[in-house]
């Protein structure tokens, strides 16, 4: 998985701080095979309890080993949590499947990571940067041979001043990915949620309800 870090530049006139800015969509996740029993629909949902934050998650999802390639920035977390991979499928003629062969990799996931921004964002000034985050987006997109199909938008993650954005992607095998990115600053630290799911997949419905649960529960603890 690419994780790229934007570092705008001092452009001489809005004077934007350096802000180490997570953008985790998801090109080439190599994720191994997770055994994960099957849990009946009236269970209690997951929760997640590390790096000072909590939220609950779907009692099916489970967290995933994916693999990262840093590119710029220094990140303090990344985790992504989602669908449990499904083990390869054994031939047709009946003889067993290669023990060392992995799933299929999946793009049906959300990351979450923390990074450090040099100034402190907060309600009142966080405006301010909305240009810049419309900008690096617009610039992520072009990259990634996609497009912006809304935002900035303005949202709250708990008590949490952020932007969120709706992008697309699209990765080497003409895959159309889909991703929901929320930005939200707790003074100089950075949260950011990559909701994403392929183009008219049949688990983006789960994907989305998934990450509106994340997104509602989300809270930090210190």
């Amino acid at each position: 998985m690419r994780v790229i870090s934007f570092v705008p530049e001092d452009d001489g006139i809005d004077a934007l701080p350096p802000l180490r800015t997570v953008l985790a969509v998801v090109l080439a996740a190599a994720v191994a095979v997770v055994a994960a029993s099957a849990r009946a629909d009236n269970q209690p949902p997951n929760k997640f309890n590390a790096h000072g934050i909590t939220f609950s998650y779907p009692a099916s999802w489970v967290e995933l080993p994916v693999s990262y390639e840093i590119q710029i920035g220094k990140h303090l977390w990344i985790d992504s949590i989602g669908p449990p991979p499904q083990a390869p499928q054994p031939p047709t003629n009946g003889s067993p499947p290669p023990s060392s062969q992995p799933a299929s990799p999946r793009p049906n996931l959300v990351t979450l990571a923390a990074s450090h921004v040099s100034v402190a964002i907060t309600k009142k000034n966080i405006g301010r940067y909305k240009k810049y985050f419309a900008a690096t987006i617009r610039q992520l997109a072009a990259s990634l041979h996609g497009q912006v199909q809304s935002g900035p938008t303005r949202v709250n993650l708990a008590s949490l001043p952020g932007y969120a954005f709706q992008l697309t992607a699209q990765l080497a095998d003409g895959t159309i990915l889909e991703n929901h990115l929320v930005f939200a600053f707790k003074q100089k630290t950075e949260y950011f949620i990559n909701c994403q799911h392929p183009q008219n997949d049949p688990l983006a419905p789960e994907i989305n309800s998934g990450c509106d649960q994340i997104m509602r529960s989300f809270r930090p603890t210190k």
